[in-house]
């Protein structure tokens, strides 16, 4: 059964499927009907409905008429767009938060979220460092205060989720360098250096990029 939410229980229907196609319970291409859903988790069908369409707009669905709904399978192109487009949208967070903190203690945050990721890293625990590692954008939302821009992030983060799962349980020392990508884009947040926080996403995230894709043609 499924726990009520804030967001009431389509909602959670939704977290729940999206945590299980983002660790790969749920495989590329497996078929997500409807009424196996409704009997799984003891709910309406129109929630199962509702919930397909939120994971639709998360990136981890993908609905076909008259076919029904299964989990999106990752291609080359797919992976190369979504990174595309979330590291503009992780270069946009960063620089309005370089451009509008205001005091140390806005920041105070951030140091614990590095050192929540640091423990996860010294545990090996990949779970709960990705789970810290889009932390960041919740920690970052009051001081940034652009809805559009959070929105847009929350329904781009689970498809990039579901990517460093497979970066990560592949080589999870990927993690150790994420954590010193981190410090230095801190420092570049502290010292307003806008340009230097745009050169340190881009490199990242093609790295990152390159690893899934890797990932994924070893699969195929």
């Amino acid at each position: 059964m499924l726990r009520h939410s804030a967001g009431g229980l389509t909602q959670s229907l939704a977290d729940a499927l999206a945590q299980r196609i983002i660790s790969g319970e749920l495989p590329a291409g497996f078929a997500l009907r409807e009424v196996a859903i409704t009997e799984s988790y003891q709910v309406s069908r129109s929630s199962v409905r509702e919930a397909l369409l939120l994971l639709q707009r998360r990136y981890l669905v993908d609905i076909f008429p008259r076919r029904g709904a299964q989990v999106r399978v990752l291609t080359a192109q797919n992976v190369q767009d979504l990174y595309d487009l979330s590291t503009e949208l992780y270069i946009l967070l960063g620089t309005l938060l370089a451009q509008r903190w205001r005091t140390q203690g806005q920041l105070l945050p951030f140091l614990e979220v590095r050192r929540a990721m640091q423990l996860s890293v010294q545990n090996n625990d990949v779970e709960s460092f990705i789970k810290h590692c889009f932390a960041v954008v919740d920690v970052a939302a009051p001081v940034v205060n652009n809805l559009y821009l959070q929105q847009a992030l929350g329904n781009v983060m689970p498809a990039v989720s579901r990517t460093y799962h497979l970066a990560f349980k592949q080589r999870s020392a990927e993690m150790g360098q994420f954590t010193r990508i981190f410090d230095q884009l801190l420092v570049a947040v502290q010292a307003r250096k806008v340009d230097q926080i745009r050169l340190l996403l881009q490199s990242y995230a093609q790295k990152n990029c390159q690893l899934v894709l890797h990932v994924l043609s070893e699969e195929h």
